[in-house]
């Protein structure tokens, strides 16, 4: 039976159903990984002012997410939104553990060190629950910093976690990081209701972003390519919405768009300019975010009379890729020439 906790957004998928809620307000707010690095290969860039088209398409029920790079023109990498659970951060100095929006999972420090007295899920509010905000920035994790003081060793401390009932059968998970060295995590896990605790060791690598495992599949997975391939991921994630005066004080949702490449990307929405009259003279007078979700969802909203999504051109990003070079986008559609949803399609080009 789903979790009646939750409602569910306009573009959202649970299980392979799409749920509409048909409230006006929200619409206004609506791996095996490669053990050597490869050698950077030059690229040749589009001239300046020169449109380009594309669509990627994540599936009706948004169960694909796709990795896009901006400054060839190509999708690099698709995968299963569903396919991992815990992203590790992959860097030597990198400490911090990332859940799976994508799930609606959400993480509660119990503070203690036994992993055999934690068996219950804690009697606390939905508000009480740790989540990873949709900025993606690491200090707005729901695991938090798992390390000692001054970064030595690990707390030991046993983290709750819970998935959403709708995608994962046995909902809660107990976790312990035991480890966070400069090549590795070590963990252990086991269901909350009991059975056999499972300690795995996660190998950093930093030519990726994060490495990934699967708390369901009990194993390493490569959802993500390498961190310098790729500038945008479009795929589905969670948001989080306070006190709506039709909803409750705090409601997670699912929402679907592109997330920018955390090294090095960033971005800013000018709804005010038209997309043609957008320069490089634009530049000097903006500021650009490093919020992964900077560009996010709100491009697209429901049109109740029509019964189909409704795209809003006139919101026009600016984004910096991983290389430093400047282009402006708008998006199009979000339907194949079929009529499926879930495809977004946009125009870019290069201003810097």
């Amino acid at each position: 039976m789903p979790d009646t906790r939750f409602f569910y957004p306009i573009d959202i998928c649970v299980g392979m159903n799409i749920f509409k809620l048909f409230i006006p307000t929200i619409v206004a707010v609506s791996l095996i990984f490669a053990s050597c690095e490869k050698h950077d290969t030059p690229i040749s860039l589009p001239e300046k002012n020169s449109a380009a088209h594309a669509t990627v398409d994540m599936g009706e029920d948004y169960t694909d997410q796709i990795f896009y790079d901006i400054e060839t023109q190509k999708v690099v990498y698709t995968s299963a939104v569903n396919s991992w659970d815990l992203a590790f951060e992959a860097s030597p100095s990198g400490y911090h553990i990332f859940m799976n929006e994508g799930k609606m999972m959400f993480a509660y420090n119990t503070h203690e060190t036994n992993m055999d007295k934690v068996n219950a899920p804690p009697k606390i509010k939905d508000s009480e629950w740790g989540f990873d905000a949709s900025c993606g920035l690491p200090d707005s994790t729901g695991i938090g910093d798992c390390r000692m003081s001054r970064g030595s060793g690990s707390k030991n401390e046993v983290y709750i976690l819970k998935l959403n009932s709708t995608l994962v059968p046995d909902t809660f998970k107990k976790m312990q990081i035991l480890a966070v060295t400069e090549d590795k995590y070590v963990i252990a896990y086991a269901d909350l209701k009991g059975g056999p605790i499972k300690t795995v060791t996660i190998p950093k690598n930093d030519n990726y972003n994060r490495v990934y495992y699967s708390l369901v599949d009990n194993a390493l997975t490569n959802p993500e390519p390498p961190k310098n391939t790729y500038d945008i991921v479009f795929t589905r994630y969670m948001i989080i919405f306070y006190n709506n005066p039709l909803l409750k004080a705090f409601q997670p949702y699912l929402v679907s768009g592109p997330l920018l490449n955390p090294m090095n990307v960033t971005a800013i929405c000018d709804s005010l300019t038209p997309y043609k009259n957008i320069t490089a003279d634009k530049i000097p007078t903006i500021k650009l975010s490093n919020h992964r979700d900077a560009i996010g969802y709100d491009w697209k909203s429901y049109d109740y009379i029509k019964g189909r999504y409704t795209v809003k051109p006139e919101k026009v990003y600016i984004i910096k890729t991983r290389s430093n070079y400047y282009y402006k986008l708008h998006f199009l559609d979000f339907y194949s020439p079929q009529g499926v949803k879930g495809s977004p399609s946009f125009e870019f080009e290069r201003i810097l």
